[in-house]
């Protein structure tokens, strides 16, 4: 097949082990335009993501019409809710690739939408691939960078190739993985260093063997591939040259699996510390300045298992990583029936003894900074054996972790989306309606939610390197790059200028409100002074009067009340 110009759509991928919603960029452009420039090194790659394409639908379909192949990553088979970008949905795909002039080109979907079906939202059972044929010509259900690679090496083009095909392992891609880094200068995140570069430890899950949660298609890949610790090393590094500070190895069932030498053998090897530590000083090693260098999956039943072994991998990753990080559980349930019928990780004492044991290692932080390491919770609603019995569990458990004074940086609370492809099937559980669902939901936003946030960021609490993700009427929405990283509300300063860090001044269910740190009085706008808890609009209105500020005296006088010392440390007089 003969191309010398190919468009690459990124309408973002969410799957169990991978996330590519911005400022996250997913392992597919990569690898995917690296084997297109392994197969025809000259070729020209305009890569779009789906927010870009939005911006100008007329500008993109007329790029678009000059190309030789077109080709959409998406899609979304885990429920979530974005701020940095906005998924791809099926009528965009239907309506954007139908667009005249482009009907003869080829036109090809991967990703998976491609592989499991085209998950819509949680609670809805995922609508066949074939959905979308047409408009796109070749649904490739097999890994990409394999399908187009051996596509561009014939004549006939896709028609001639098993759109069915996998890789036997990782090794195959390696080429592939370091020819696509360059594809990431494309990403419009890249100019202005939003960029945080998803990396793959392995694929598949050790769970395997017992065909793993009900739900998850993780399982369906087999035995686990894994990469090399040099490889990943190498592609960070390789990363690392072209300007990418920040990195989530995010890829994989469960990070303190990687390099068990019972890979494999057992449903849950035991970790092996000298592998992760190999891995992570050769990363360190090649990229020493890394801003950002995050981990995702965890198992909680490794854990509980493994405590000795977690522990020593948990300090490793802490020699070596940036702090605010977090390992994500995937707890689903604590229902005795959900997790029997769906074969989930582990049962609720379990999933508290790994929240213990890395509390016990990862809750140290350094002074009025952010937690070393934390673990996630994710909880699923859907699943077979679910009933009424099924939410008073799980409250049950969330509030053991706040009597005994556990930390858990953030709460999923989500729906099962139906996947062909699973053991559970397209199937969803109703035993628990809608209505139930989004009350539950709300009861933990505002009773487990609201105090853990004040325990895993206290006011005064700093966080450093945030970027804005959007605007709200005259207020910043802020975040970290990083795992999970929290949402920031601040209103606009005098002179509109973004902060490079901020502090936490109070507390939202699932945000925070935030004032830059360090904070200068005479720079300090109205709606500024009111946010911080008991200042309020009468007080912000008085201090806002007064034409200058040189100490805190002076602030405390004019308002009228003390200042506690997580705020007055965060004030600086200086010009």
């Amino acid at each position: 097949m003969h191309v010398e110009r190919i468009a690459l759509v990124d309408g973002y991928v969410d799957e169990p082990t991978c996330l590519g919603v911005p400022p996250y960029v997913s392992i597919y452009p990569r690898y995917i335009a690296g084997a297109i420039w392994t197969r025809v090194p000259k070729a020209q790659i305009l890569y779009h993501t789906i927010d870009k394409v939005r911006e100008s639908f007329h500008q993109a379909q007329q790029q678009w019409s000059k190309t030789d192949l077109i080709i959409l990553i998406a899609g979304m088979i885990v429920p979530g809710k974005y701020v940095g970008g906005t998924p791809i949905s099926v009528r965009e795909a239907r309506e954007l690739f139908s667009a005249p002039g482009l009907e003869r080109i080829p036109k090809i979907l991967v990703g998976p939408w491609a592989r499991f079906g085209c998950g819509l939202e949680g609670g809805k059972i995922a609508l066949s691939s074939d959905t979308l044929s047409p408009p796109f010509d070749h649904i490739v259900s097999g890994d990409p960078e394999l399908v187009i690679a051996r596509a561009l090496e014939l004549n006939e083009g896709f028609e001639s190739v098993n759109l069915d095909l996998t890789r036997e392992n990782a090794g195959e891609i390696e080429a592939f993985i370091m020819k696509g880094v360059p594809i990431v200068r494309q990403h419009p995140g890249f100019s202005i260093g939003h960029i945080i570069c998803e990396i793959e430890s392995y694929r598949g899950c050790p769970r395997f063997l017992t065909g793993g949660c009900t739900f998850c298609v993780e399982p369906s890949y087999g035995p686990p591939q894994q990469r090399t610790a040099n490889a990943i090393a190498s592609e960070i590094q390789a990363l690392y040259e072209f300007g990418i500070r920040a990195f989530r190895i995010g890829h994989q069932a469960d990070l303190f699996t990687f390099g068990s030498l019972e890979m494999s053998e057992v449903e849950f090897p035991t970790p092996n510390p000298d592998a992760i530590e190999t891995l992570f000083s050769k990363i360190r090693t090649g990229a020493p300045n890394i801003e950002v260098l995050h981990i995702d999956n965890v198992n909680p039943g490794t854990i509980a298992r493994h405590p000795q072994e977690s522990r020593k991998v948990a300090k490793i990753i802490m020699k070596y990583h940036t702090p605010g990080d977090v390992a994500a559980f995937g707890v689903e349930s604590t229902d005795p029936e959900v997790v029997r019928r769906n074969n989930l990780k582990a049962n609720q004492d379990e999933v508290i003894e790994a929240v213990r044991i890395l509390n016990e290692v990862g809750s140290v932080r350094e002074p009025w900074g952010l937690p070393h390491l934390l673990p996630g919770i994710n909880l699923l609603y859907g699943l077979p054996g679910e009933s009424k019995r099924t939410l008073d569990h799980n409250m049950d458990f969330l509030k053991q972790l706040l009597t005994e004074g556990l930390l858990v940086r953030r709460i999923n609370v989500r729906q099962v989306i139906g996947l062909p492809g699973t053991r559970m099937g397209p199937e969803v559980s109703k035993k628990i309606k809608r209505h139930q669902f989004f009350r539950h939901k709300e009861e933990i936003r505002n009773t487990i939610d609201i105090e853990m946030i004040k325990r895993v960021v206290p006011q005064g609490t700093v966080i450093e390197s945030v970027f804005v993700d959007g605007v709200i009427g005259n207020a910043y929405l802020l975040r970290p790059l990083g795992t999970y990283p929290l949402l920031c509300h601040m209103p606009q300063g005098a002179d509109e200028s973004v902060p490079h860090d901020v502090f936490v001044v109070d507390h939202g269910p699932r945000s925070v409100t935030v004032l830059p740190y360090l904070l200068k009085p005479s720079q300090i706008s109205l709606s500024q002074w009111r946010v911080i808890p008991g200042v309020g609009s009468k007080r912000a209105t008085k201090i806002k009067a007064i034409d200058s500020l040189n100490s805190i005296e002076d602030i405390t006088r004019t308002l009228g009340m003390e200042l506690p010392h997580w705020l007055t440390r965060a004030i600086d007089f200086g010009a």
